[in-house]
């Protein structure tokens, strides 16, 4: 979008046709188990190696315990767990990525969720999404297939709202 609002500036003939050919979302595809979670690169602050977070008392088992990162102490779940899908094994390559909160709360401006892999980079246009209807999950906002691969599309509201439920 930043190559449309330069060329807006130079003048506004057919910017409208020109924005819509720049039309994209840089995305991430974060692999969880089976299943993969589609992230705008913007909700994504950092994947780390996996560290074994520190234990929660009385939690949920989606809620896997705390991590320390850049001086925060950041939560970390299971997707898988949180949305009522199987949990993956935690192995070598498993990775944490960290996400950015929506709501702008200082308390809890980042969550940590648990990868089975490496993330990959998907440049996503409308035309490259469909939106799945056929199963709905707590915490997850949508099943889409992207440029012919199924993903899930995570409900960060709800994990946020959930783990400061946690809190309280």
């Amino acid at each position: 979008m930043s190559d449309v609002k330069d060329l807006a500036q130079a003048g506004n003939k057919n910017i409208a046709s020109l924005e819509q050919k720049f039309e994209a979302t840089h995305c991430l595809l974060l692999p969880v188990n089976k299943e993969i979670l589609l992230l705008p690169n913007a909700a994504v602050a950092e994947i780390v190696p996996y560290q074994e977070p520190e234990a929660a008392d009385n939690a949920p088992d989606w809620f896997v315990g705390y991590l320390s990162w850049r001086d925060h102490r950041l939560p970390v779940i299971s997707i898988e767990a949180a949305s009522d899908g199987e949990v993956g094994k935690i192995h070598k390559n498993c990775r944490i990525a960290v996400l950015n909160t929506l709501n702008g709360n200082s308390e809890l401006p980042y969550i940590a969720i648990i990868m089975q892999g490496l993330p990959s980079l998907q440049i996503v246009r409308p035309d490259s999404l469909q939106k799945d209807d056929s199963e709905q999950r707590q915490s997850i906002s949508a099943n889409v297939t992207v440029n012919g691969a199924e993903a899930l599309i995570p409900n960060l509201d709800d994990l946020e709202t959930r783990i400061q439920q946690l809190h309280t």
